[in-house]
């Protein structure tokens, strides 16, 4: 790294047009792509240097996703499967997508506001960090799509709403979770699969874990919400899946409609969590709420993130099922098992 730094340092040093110090930045614009190239080394370098002492198994998880990825496409005649920008790219080329993780500190080292020392140290912690965080959104991604995949599908819908803001199915040409009909109150699956191995068509909605509380609110607003909201899918951040199993595709449920505060309670709740927060009470109390304010009808499974047999998968509850699937995804088939 201190090599790519070198060249990086005696560039901005041999053309005085650029400015960098602690108030101000400015690189002109027929300097940026030389600077950005020489930049965007000295981060490639720090990660080359920390890949291989991560916290986590990058190269696993990257493996089987984009595995998963292509078999649901194909199965689902899909175009892409979406997802943010930065979990898209370190699912799909981790080094390139962890060098997001440490460009504001390398500005604050040509800036001179930490030392070289602290910007190795923290580089590193970033690095560690943003890995660990990535790993969970990209193994909660990959078991949604492992789980779906054992439903057996053969047919995928996008679920919209109609004039009358009711749900409707509609073609399906990419998944993004999070991604539905913009608005104020209405919350909808996102898409919808009919499974052959139940028979029965499956609405599914990637919920963000820190919103579904927020589902059913405790009074009803004075005024009805005007601004559009409910598309999530731009959001880095952890889900819980919810199912909905129907006879026919014209029973595609409304999740909830906030602002009248009506809840159609999923039939089944997934969730994912770390072998670190399953021996978190607070964690574990978190879930206990999800699971009682969304009333799943079939319960709870809870997928241990990564964790391949290495923890005990204790049930916490009567009606939370504990899995330990690693990346084996017939590990999974217990909680198929208590849908008949």
């Amino acid at each position: 790294m201190r090599t790519e730094y070198k060249i990086l340092n005696d560039f901005i040093s041999n053309h005085s047009e650029i400015i960098i110090n602690k108030n101000e930045i400015a690189i002109p614009q027929w300097l940026r792509d030389e600077f950005y190239r020489r930049f965007d080394d000295v981060r490639r370098a720090i990660v080359e240097e920390h890949y291989p002492d991560l916290p986590v198994d990058v190269a696993a998880l990257c493996d089987n996703y984009i595995r998963i990825e292509k078999e649901i496409m194909d199965r689902l005649g899909l175009e892409r499967i979406c997802a943010p920008m930065d979990l898209f790219s370190f699912l799909h080329n981790p080094k390139d997508g962890l060098i997001r993780a440490v460009y504001t500190r390398l500005f604050d080292l040509l800036q001179g506001k930490i030392t070289a020392e602290d910007f190795e140290r923290q580089a590193e912690q970033d690095l560690r960090s943003a890995a660990a965080d990535l790993f969970r959104l990209g193994y909660e991604m990959w078991a949604a799509l492992a789980f779906i995949k054992l439903l057996d599908p053969d047919r995928g819908f996008f679920v919209d709403l109609d004039p009358d803001y009711k749900p409707i199915l509609a073609d399906l040409k990419e998944i993004a979770f999070g991604r539905q009909a913009h608005h104020p109150t209405i919350r909808i699956p996102e898409f919808a699969i009919h499974s052959r191995r139940l028979d029965r068509y499956v609405a599914v909605k990637m919920a963000l874990a820190k919103e579904v509380q927020t589902f059913v609110v405790p009074f009803t607003p004075p005024v009805r919400p005007k601004k559009k909201t409910g598309d999530t899918s731009s959001a880095l951040d952890s889900r819980v899946m919810l199912l909905y199993f129907r006879a026919t595709p014209d029973d595609i449920p409304m999740v909830a409609e906030i602002y009248e505060r009506k809840l159609t309670s999923p039939d089944l709740l997934i969730e994912f969590m770390t072998e670190s927060e399953f021996s978190d009470p607070a964690a574990l109390d978190e879930v206990k709420q999800h699971l009682n304010a969304l009333r799943p009808k079939l319960g709870m499974s809870l997928f241990l993130i990564g964790a391949g047999g290495g923890v005990k998968a204790e049930n916490i509850a009567d009606n939370i099922q504990t899995i330990s699937a690693g990346f084996d995804s017939s590990k999974m088939e217990p909680v198929l098992e208590q849908l008949g």
